[in-house]
Parts: C-alpha cells; sequence; structure tokens
C-alpha cells in the first residue's frame, strides 16, 4: 500500500466516526438531551414580581438587580458534577480581568433545582469566595420556587430537564446579560473576558446584542452502568475525530502531489 495512504486508513479506523454509538438515537438519554437547548430571546423582558432567596434567605427580585446597571445571569445546578463548575471557573476568571469596578454591573447565580435552600446557597457562595477571593463579592447566589425557576427559564430560553432516574438535570450551559431595566441584551455560550467586556459595554448602553452562532455545551449524567459518557459529548468527540480526518486527508493528498515529477 502506499506509503501516504496507509496512515490515513489506520487513522479512518481508529476514529470515532467509526465507531459504534454508545446508546439507541430513540432511548431515554436521546430524549433528555432533545430537550436541552438555549433559545436566544434577544429583547425578551426579565419576569417581574418573580422573587428567588439569597443565601441569606432574603427576598430578591432580578428586575431590581438589573434595574441601574447591567446583570450577567446564570442558572446553574448547584450539584453539578460536570459543567456548571467549569462555567463559575471561566466566569470568575473573565471577571477578574474586566477593566470594571464590582460595582459596574451585577451577578446573579440562579439554581434550576427548586429542592435548593438558602443554605445550598450559602455553601457555594462559601466556595466561590474560598477559590476567587474579592472577584465574587456581591455576587447574588439564588434559590426559588419550581414555578418561579420555570417562569424565568422560559423567559430566557433556558431549556432544561430532570431526569428522575439519575436524579440529575441535564441542561445548557451560557449566560445572559441583561441591559438595565431588566432587557434581555446578550448571551455567551462560551465566556472569555473580551466578550463578556463588550456585552457589559453594550448592555449600559441599552444596545441589544446579536444571536451568537456557537457549539452548544449541554451536561448530562455520566452512565454509571456502562461506565461511559452521555451522547452529546460522544458527539462531540466523532465531530472532533471527523474534522481530524479531513484535515490529514487534505494534507496527505497535498504532500503526495508534491511527490509526483
Amino acid at each position: 500500500m502506499n506509503r501516504f495512504l496507509s496512515p490515513l486508513f489506520l487513522l479512518l479506523a481508529l476514529s470515532p466516526v467509526q465507531a459504534r454509538p454508545l446508546y439507541s438515537e430513540q432511548g431515554p438519554q436521546q430524549a433528555v438531551l432533545d430537550s436541552v437547548r438555549f433559545d436566544q430571546k434577544i429583547g425578551a423582558v426579565l419576569p417581574p414580581d418573580t422573587p428567588f432567596r439569597n443565601a441569606r434567605g432574603e427576598r430578591v427580585e432580578l428586575t431590581a438587580l438589573a434595574g441601574e446597571r447591567p446583570l450577567v445571569l446564570l442558572l446553574v445546578w448547584y450539584d453539578c458534577p460536570h459543567l456548571c463548575p467549569t462555567l463559575l471557573e471561566q466566569l470568575a476568571k473573565a471577571a477578574a480581568a474586566l477593566p470594571f469596578d464590582p460595582g459596574d454591573y451585577s451577578v446573579a447565580l440562579v439554581g434550576i433545582d427548586p429542592r435548593a435552600t438558602p443554605t445550598d446557597a450559602a455553601d457555594l457562595a462559601r466556595r466561590l469566595r474560598e477559590r476567587h477571593g474579592r472577584t465574587v463579592d456581591g455576587w447574588a447566589v439564588l434559590t426559588g420556587t419550581e414555578k418561579n425557576i420555570g417562569t424565568l427559564a422560559d423567559r430566557i430560553g433556558f431549556h432544561y430537564t430532570y431526569d428522575a432516574r439519575r436524579d440529575s438535570y441535564a441542561h445548557p450551559a451560557g449566560l445572559v446579560v441583561v441591559a438595565p431595566g431588566g432587557t434581555v441584551s446578550h448571551y455567551l455560550l462560551r465566556i472569555e473576558s473580551r466578550d463578556l467586556r463588550l456585552a457589559l459595554l453594550e448592555a449600559g448602553r441599552g444596545k441589544l446584542g446579536s444571536p451568537v452562532d456557537q457549539l452548544l455545551l449541554r451536561c448530562y449524567q455520566f452512565d454509571p452502568q456502562g461506565g461511559r459518557y452521555n451522547l452529546a459529548v460522544m458527539r462531540l468527540l466523532q465531530g472532533a475525530g471527523a474534522v481530524s480526518v479531513v484535515a490529514l486527508a487534505a494534507m496527505l493528498v497535498g504532500l503526495r502531489r508534491r511527490e509526483r515529477p
């Protein structure tokens, strides 16, 4: 076999694209994943009269937090073992690099599990302070009722679902930037300081952003029975494998052409 083509055939044989799917496309896990998405409802207004509770048990209205300054809003699962800790880590690092004072904008983390209590919120706030110090001063860590959480999630297009079999939540990742007055202005599905800075500046001026076209990350529980990752992660790996194969094939074809007299 041609010495240029044999590595390509080997890579195709080992590529994740050729792997047998871990789960049936019509299985229950696929149904859960299909229900998870993040619709970008730019221009939507935060629901009024939808209170939450902070880590001290005090009533908090998101419309009040976004009354006179931009608000960074995240819906998170406090017990998430996968995506939420990474998301919060990215936000804290991005916030630390911003050229703003903490009082120039607000941050609210709303738990999507209605069973979470202010004590759980206080525990998350404590862990954030221990890791990120003053960067997270003033962040509102909130809990709410199932009705109010659902109302907020519907308003900003955050579609998640509860998997009773695993007692876990499948949910998307990303944040919403809200302009003063409570209007949704920007979505960030990948959190970087530059993008967050621009979104806050535009939100502060009342300017609405445009929908972002990025890979949607979805968090879903690791399969403890089969010791396998979920279908969303496998699809991401398969896509990356396909891109790698195409790139390598193009490189090998180019080398082959150079060899020709």
